[in-house]
Formats: structure tokens, C-alpha cells, sequence
């Protein structure tokens, strides 16, 4: 697999913060009934033609397991380092 150039990553990352940033000030600005029943018609039309996504679920946590293994990245978080840990 060849992995997307440098320019393209980042120009695709700076799209997906500007979305996020966009969002959540549309949140912050209307009222809660109105963002909330808005996800809740999205998350009902998403379950409403769930037979016609691309992938069943089992297809769908198989591609992000082997991404995540061919990535070498490591599930979960870190260590804390210990001079940040609690004393118990």
C-alpha cells in the first residue's frame, strides 16, 4: 500500500479540523433542543437504511484492526508517565 503524500495528509487534515471547529460553534450557538433533535433524526435515518451501508459491521472492525496492525500503532493509550501518576 502506498501511503498518501505529506501534502495531501495535512491539507486533508486542516479540512477535518475546520469541520470540527464548525461544528462545535453551531453547537455552542443554538439551543440544546435544536442540535439534539437534529443528531437524533440522523442517528434514526442512519439505522433506518443501515442495510444499505457498504460493509456489515464485522467488515468494518476487521479494516480498522488490520490498518491499525499495518500501522504498527498501538491500541489505547500510553503509559502515564510516573512522575504524573497519583500516590495511593
Amino acid at each position: 500500500m502506498k501511503p498518501p503524500d505529506p501534502e495531501f495528509r495535512e491539507r486533508n487534515r486542516k479540512e477535518r479540523l475546520w469541520f470540527v471547529k464548525k461544528q462545535a460553534e453551531w453547537v455552542r450557538s443554538v439551543p440544546n433542543e435544536v442540535w439534539s433533535e437534529q443528531q437524533c433524526n440522523l442517528i434514526n435515518a442512519l439505522y433506518a437504511h443501515n442495510d444499505q451501508f457498504p460493509l456489515t459491521k464485522e467488515q468494518y472492525l476487521d479494516m480498522i484492526e488490520t490498518a491499525r496492525a499495518l500501522s504498527r500503532r498501538r491500541k489505547g493509550s500510553p503509559p502515564l508517565p510516573k512522575r504524573f501518576r497519583r500516590m495511593e
